[in-house]
């Protein structure tokens, strides 16, 4: 199979995402600053206020149960709630029964007890919340989830192991399906496990045919745009260089001031190499890494036990889907998820990204 591409860079907003509606990166910084304001006192934990911003995008819904267990307890500024039916400034949520899309809608207001505003606000969306404000245009012309950042670098604050098994039972993790890294899982793996789910779902859809290689690219473009790969990457690089789990440090605005706009823009002169190194690809000579053999082994699997519970959570989470999940698990559809090859064809950006590094 040849021609599907993995984008990391674009200088696009993802699609179904209007230009009127973008912010430039200052301008939601900013957003971020007020949201930090909210909290007097707290503005220099780091580790805590990286996961009261994280929650503004992504609370909920498996968050707090399977993917940051250790910040389930945090609570968020505003009210979050998952819904049927679509109200104004609400955000889609996959949602899978019977094949057919029925997403649900995830809801952020202001609560009655809001500091700054009290009630006058209840019920209303915060700017910060609507229109996907979370994709930004960068500096460099390219377009980045920083959403996406804030919870790989909340993952990174609290790493798991993400299993079916409950905390108390972790020990157990490796009996079952289970991804080594919690941080992988709510980034670039994740992204990766959308489109092998879709990839699966579009099959069984269409009386159980491949979707063409066009199809397939859709996929991808949609489930993993490149403004969420690149938001995927950035927090390693961010926490190889700035402490970013300190509870009385910089403010996770002045990190990224500084990350993009100050001295820690040489961090980015090699950023997709740092990224390789965090997420274990070593011994780069040029054109590919000397260990890919073994990491595409280990990864293979890992995107494998990650599809599994992408499709068991989009689904109706019932026998038929524990069954579909299983299946997965037990590398059932392997040549219709294409695991391997999406891992490959994400790397083979990676090495384009990287030659254009000072080595």
């Amino acid at each position: 199979m040849t021609g599907l591409i993995q984008p990391i860079l674009s200088p696009h907003p993802e699609p179904g995402h209007t230009m009127d509606h973008v912010l430039e990166l200052a301008e939601f910084i900013q957003l971020l600053r007020d949201e930090e304001d909210y909290f007097p006192g707290e503005e220099q934990n780091t580790r805590l206020m990286i996961t009261r911003l994280r929650k503004i995008f992504y609370d909920q819904w498996g968050w707090n149960k399977e993917l940051i267990r250790g910040a389930a307890d945090i609570p968020c500024r505003y009210q979050v709630s998952v819904v049927d039916e679509k109200p104004e400034h609400a955000k889609p949520i996959r949602h899978v029964t019977n094949q057919v899309e029925q997403p649900k809608y995830r809801v952020v207001t202001y609560r009655a007890d809001d500091r700054v505003y009290g009630n006058t606000r209840v019920g209303q969306t915060p700017f910060i919340y609507q229109n996907d404000h979370q994709e930004v245009l960068m500096p460099d012309g390219y377009y980045c989830d920083q959403a996406h950042i804030l919870a790989g670098l909340d993952a990174y604050n609290h790493p798991q192991v993400v299993s079916p098994f409950p905390a108390f039972l972790s020990f157990l993790s490796r009996l079952g399906p289970h991804v080594d890294s919690n941080m992988d899982i709510v980034t670039w793996l994740g992204d990766i496990a959308s489109s092998a789910g879709d990839f699966l779902f579009a099959y069984l859809r269409h009386g159980r045919q491949d979707p063409t290689v066009s199809q397939q690219q859709q996929i991808i473009d949609v489930d993993a745009p490149g403004s969420d790969m690149l938001g995927d990457i950035e927090p390693y690089v961010i926490a190889a260089h700035y402490p970013v789990g300190a509870t009385q440090g910089m403010r996770y605005t002045d990190i990224l001031r500084d990350y993009y706009f100050g001295e820690g823009q040489k961090y980015q002169a090699r950023k997709f190499s740092t990224y390789a190194s965090r997420i274990g690809l070593r011994d780069w000579n040029g054109s590919r890494f000397g260990n890919e053999a073994e990491w595409l082994r280990i990864y293979t699997r890992q995107l494998r036990d990650n599809t599994s519970f992408q499709v068991f959570s989009l689904t109706d989470e019932k026998l038929d889907s524990m069954w579909l999940s299983l299946a997965v698990w037990f590398n059932g559809y392997k040549d219709i998820l294409k695991l391997e090859y999406l891992l490959q064809i994400y790397l083979r950006t990676l090495y384009a990204l990287i030659q254009k590094e000072p080595q």
